[in-house]
This record gives C-alpha cells, sequence and structure tokens, in this order.
C-alpha cells in the first residue's frame, strides 16, 4: 500500500513538474524599450512635422506590440517592437535629411545675399 501511494505520488510530482516546464513564460516588457526609445528620438527631432507616416506607424507597430504583450505572445512582441524601431528610426533619418537639406537651402540664400552684397560694394566685376 505505501508502495503504491510512493508511486501515485512520484507521478504527481513529475507531472506536476512537467506541467510547470511547460508553461510559458510572459514576455518581458523591456522588449518595447529600444522602440519607445527611438520614437521619443524620432519625436525630439520633429518627425511630427518631417516625417509623420513612419512616426504613426512607428506607433501603431508599438500598440500593436503591446496588445501581443498582454496576450503572451513573445514572437509577435519581438517582431512588431524590430518594427516599430525600425520606423522610428525612419522616420529620425528622414527628419534629419529635411533638416539637412532646410540648412543648406538657408546657406545658399545667405550665400547668395554676400554674394549680392559684395557687388554691390565692389561692383559686379569682383566676383569674376
Amino acid at each position: 500500500m505505501i508502495r503504491r501511494l510512493n508511486h501515485k505520488l512520484s507521478i504527481l510530482i513529475l507531472a506536476t513538474l512537467l506541467m510547470a516546464g511547460c508553461a510559458t513564460t510572459p514576455p518581458d516588457p523591456g522588449l518595447l524599450d529600444n522602440a519607445r526609445s527611438a520614437i521619443a528620438q524620432a519625436e525630439a527631432a520633429g518627425a511630427s512635422e518631417y516625417a509623420p507616416l513612419e512616426l504613426r506607424f512607428a506607433r501603431e507597430r508599438l500598440d500593436s506590440a503591446r496588445f501581443e504583450l498582454e496576450r503572451n505572445n513573445t514572437a509577435a512582441v519581438r517582431r512588431l517592437a524590430d518594427e516599430a524601431e525600425i520606423e522610428a528610426q525612419l522616420a529620425l533619418a528622414r527628419t534629419q535629411a529635411a533638416l539637412t537639406r532646410a540648412d543648406l537651402a538657408q546657406r545658399q540664400r545667405d550665400l547668395e545675399q554676400l554674394k549680392t552684397d559684395l557687388a554691390d560694394l565692389f561692383g559686379p566685376e569682383f566676383l569674376r
């Protein structure tokens, strides 16, 4: 009788251990940190003005990743968080490009104004 009880107890313990081993670990909320950081960086650079579409996509993917986090879908969380980060990086790159173009245009206007001023002071032949 004791032997049979030990056997049943052993089976119960083994079954419990197997079920515990099969339980999934919920995804780490830290998986979203890089995406959040990239979105914040893009926003700070002015992506709302210069790359609103890419910024919107990044936010949407981050929201989807949060939803999947609640559903404990680790693979989807990782994929969506990565996509959100990439979209935010694209928004940042497009913003930086737009700001660089604007700066270049301003410098070209300044150069033209300087040429005009020099021509007024020293005559048009000075610039040849």
